[in-house]
C-alpha cells in the first residue's frame, strides 16, 4: 500500500505530460505576416525600389519559387509595393522575383493579408520590370490609363508599354496603355 502512495504522484505527472502532448500546438509567430517600409518615406507611387523588410507569414515558398532571397527580405529588404489591393482595409505586399530591375522582367506574387496573416497568394500575370503603386483615380490618366476605385500596380515603360494590374476580388486584370 505504501509503495501505491509513492507511485500515485508519479502517475499523475504522466498523464499531465499525456494531456499536454495531445494539446493542439500553438499558432507561431511564424504564421504572422510582419512587414515594413525600411524607409517609411519611400514613396511607392513614384519609386519602383523601395524596401520591405521582415516575415512573410505563411508564404514562403511562393516568395521563394521566385527567387525572394527571406534572409535578405529579414535583414536588409527586398523590393515590393505595399497597397491595398483588394480595398479590405488590411495591407497587401506585391514581390517582385530576383533579377528584379528596369533592365528586365521578373514574376511577382502579391500577398493578400486578413487580421496579420497571409489570406492568399496570387500572382499577376504577366511579368514585370518597374513595378509602382498605382493610386486610386476618379477620371482616366494621361494615355487612357483607367480609372480605377481601389490600388493596383503599374509598370511603367515607353511606348506601348505600360502595363496596370487592378484586382477585381478574384484575379489580376491587365491592360497594356500607350506611354510617352
Amino acid at each position: 500500500m505504501n509503495r501505491m502512495r509513492r507511485m500515485w504522484p508519479w502517475a499523475l505527472s504522466l498523464a499531465a505530460f499525456g494531456v499536454a502532448e495531445g494539446s493542439p500546438p500553438e499558432k507561431t509567430d511564424g504564421e504572422r505576416v510582419q512587414l515594413s517600409l525600411v524607409d517609411p518615406a519611400c514613396s511607392v507611387e513614384k519609386s519602383w525600389n523601395c524596401l520591405c523588410k521582415g516575415t512573410p507569414g505563411t508564404a514562403t515558398a511562393q516568395l521563394e519559387e521566385i527567387g525572394v532571397d527571406l534572409n535578405v527580405l529579414k535583414t536588409d529588404g527586398w523590393a515590393c509595393v505595399q497597397g491595398d489591393f483588394d480595398k479590405d482595409g488590411q495591407p497587401d505586399y506585391a514581390f517582385p522575383g530576383k533579377g528584379y530591375s528596369c533592365n528586365g522582367s521578373v514574376p511577382v506574387r502579391v500577398l493578400f493579408t486578413k487580421d496579420g496573416k497571409v489570406r492568399e497568394v496570387s500572382a499577376l500575370p504577366r511579368e514585370v520590370s518597374c513595378l509602382q503603386l498605382y493610386g486610386i483615380r476618379s477620371k482616366p490618366g494621361p494615355y487612357g490609363v483607367p480609372r480605377t476605385a481601389r490600388q493596383g500596380l503599374v509598370d511603367w515603360g515607353e511606348g506601348n508599354a505600360t502595363w496596370v494590374y487592378l484586382f477585381n476580388g478574384k484575379k489580376w486584370r491587365a491592360s497594356s496603355h500607350f506611354s510617352e
